[in-house]
């Protein structure tokens, strides 16, 4: 996301009286349960239940579209860490896992942050449970029409960023070079990992795709994705403060 001048100067005015900078800086005290080079998870001061940890970006982002995608790759793959962290230092099965993004979403801080609540049962937290709103077959297909649409389009754009364009038909690939252009390629990977039958439609009717995999196997590429996919080691939290607390 491109910014203009004016608003990379309303950024730096933001990270100024940005507290979670401050915190961030070690100007002020907090609860801190992980850090690395790009990140820091703290216990926020007002938790929804306890254990309640904030995960976010060390750099001033104030919404989502602005984190670069390394940062925001580390983002989601500690998640899923400090997560299950979270659940074995609370002895809970169950959290909310949930990212304000906006003002209009909710979001109070305009340092972006997603938040990782653990929960019971009966434990009174009903505003985290969005109420639906009935909707019609025809407002329904409109709605997906417009998505998928603005998916393809980000999907071209990557696939263009990475050299691969239309007029690329007759190039041929190895099969690690392939898996190399899916692994740099977020959303594709995502989809071959959890929509196959949605990548082979669009494998064969997509211009840039229907190039890159031109008399492919598709089925095996999905294999070859899912086995490259190895569990990491969960990160080392300091969480043993709140097991005590508990």
């Amino acid at each position: 996301m491109q910014l203009s001048p004016e608003q990379q100067k309303a950024i730096e005015q933001q990270k100024e009286q940005c507290i979670f900078c401050q915190i961030i800086a070690g100007k002020m005290e907090t609860k801190k349960v992980y850090e690395d080079k790009l990140l820091i998870g703290i216990l926020d001061i007002n938790p929804a239940s306890k254990g309640h940890v904030l995960l976010m970006p060390k750099e001033h982002y104030p919404i989502m579209p602005l984190i670069p995608e390394e940062t925001f790759r580390q983002l989601v793959d500690k998640t899923k860490d400090i997560d299950r962290c979270v659940k074995d230092a609370m002895l809970c099965k169950e959290t909310t896992i949930f990212i304000a993004n906006g003002a209009a979403a909710g979001q109070q801080s305009s340092h972006f942050m997603l938040h990782i609540i653990p929960r019971e049962k009966g434990d009174g937290l009903d505003m985290l449970d969005a109420k639906g709103k009935e909707t019609s077959e025809e407002e329904t297909k409109g709605v997906m029409g417009k998505i998928a649409r603005h998916i393809k389009a980000l999907l071209t754009q990557n696939l263009a960023s990475m050299g691969f364009t239309a007029q690329q038909g007759g190039e041929t690939l190895t099969k690690e070079q392939l898996l190399n252009a899916i692994d740099s390629n977020p959303q594709l990977k995502e989809m071959i990992l959890h929509k196959p039958e949605e990548f082979k439609r669009l494998a064969k009717q997509h211009p840039q795709l229907s190039s890159l995999f031109k008399g492919k196997d598709l089925d095996a590429i999905i294999g070859e994705v899912k086995a490259r996919l190895t569990p990491k080691k969960p990160s080392k939290l300091r969480l043993d403060k709140i097991i005590k607390e508990k």
